[in-house]
């Protein structure tokens, strides 16, 4: 079954640093909100895309997704599952 990234709204990410120093500084905001666990939807309900939108397809056996860069271009950044474990995808 293909899946469709629906948008979802997301948490940014607070990254710190694993020096001393780098922890003892306040947090570092992300640029983007970032997407964790997103809802999926089939293809037909996906109205907003077109056949020339470019994704970034993943398929590992009998699941494949595909994460469209009108989506990723706004979050910058996906953490998702995949069959074989934790996966993160970028734009």
């Amino acid at each position: 079954m293909k899946r469709l990234l629906v948008p979802a709204c997301a948490i940014a990410l607070s990254v710190a640093g694993s020096s001393a120093a780098a922890q003892s500084a306040a947090p570092v905001r992300l640029p983007y909100a970032a997407v964790h666990d997103p809802q999926f939807i089939s293809p037909a309900e996906a109205a907003f895309m077109s056949g020339g939108d470019r994704v970034i397809g993943l398929t590992i056996g009998k699941t494949a997704k595909a994460y469209p860069a009108s989506i990723l271009s706004q979050h910058g950044l996906v953490e998702d599952q995949s069959p074989k474990g934790p996966i993160a995808i970028t734009w």
